[in-house]
């Protein structure tokens, strides 16, 4: 004796052998076929100048930013609180 599940199972996989194929218009393949070409086309439009530039632009942020919190370490200068202040959560770590 069959379960619910196993009928309800069963009575899916068997509707699936009354489907018939629906034919494929010429358009719609040209279409899908031309995809990879075109995403392709994509990785070209960013020229590698430009990706350089991205890469040292935040090199140069990190840098700025080490370079600020060490010299904020160091000194602990009374007119230096309000960055003392900012950066106090960096000691916590």
């Amino acid at each position: 004796m069959e379960t619910k599940k196993e009928e309800w199972v069963n009575k899916m996989m068997d509707s699936a052998d009354t489907l018939n194929r629906q034919p494929v218009s010429e358009e719609l393949k040209q279409r899908l076929f031309s995809i990879p070409s075109e995403i392709t086309l994509l990785n070209r439009t960013i020229p590698m100048s430009a990706v350089w530039l991205a890469a040292a632009s935040i090199a140069l942020l990190i840098a700025i930013n080490v370079a600020t919190v060490k010299r904020v370490r160091s000194s602990a200068q009374p007119h230096n609180t309000i960055y003392t202040e900012y950066f106090s959560y960096l000691e916590q770590l």
